[in-house]
């Protein structure tokens, strides 16, 4: 198991988030254990797993859904338009 402090486990984050998946990552906050890094599985599902853990993530997923989209060709044409703008800008 490794035990590091919030500051190193901040500067280092991809460090330890490929280390947790050999070992337990334990993150401590003022010298006391506060969480530890764990990886997902490949099977587990974030949406279902946000779903259960937090409630308010149902009804921002909900009011999210509800919103107005755009196509991907669409989404890629505004962006170029807006590439060719900057360009223009210099």
């Amino acid at each position: 198991m490794k035990v590091v402090p919030l500051s190193e486990a901040k500067a280092t984050l991809s460090r330890y988030g490929r280390l947790c998946r050999d070992e337990a990552v334990v993150v401590t906050v003022n010298g006391k254990p506060s969480f530890q890094l764990v990886p997902l599985d490949e099977k587990d599902d974030l949406i279902d797993r946000l779903l259960e853990e937090y409630p308010g993530f149902r009804s921002l997923l909900k009011r999210r859904l509800r919103e107005r989209t755009v196509s991907v060709t669409t989404a890629d044409r505004r962006l170029a338009v807006r590439a060719r703008r900057r360009a223009r800008r210099g």
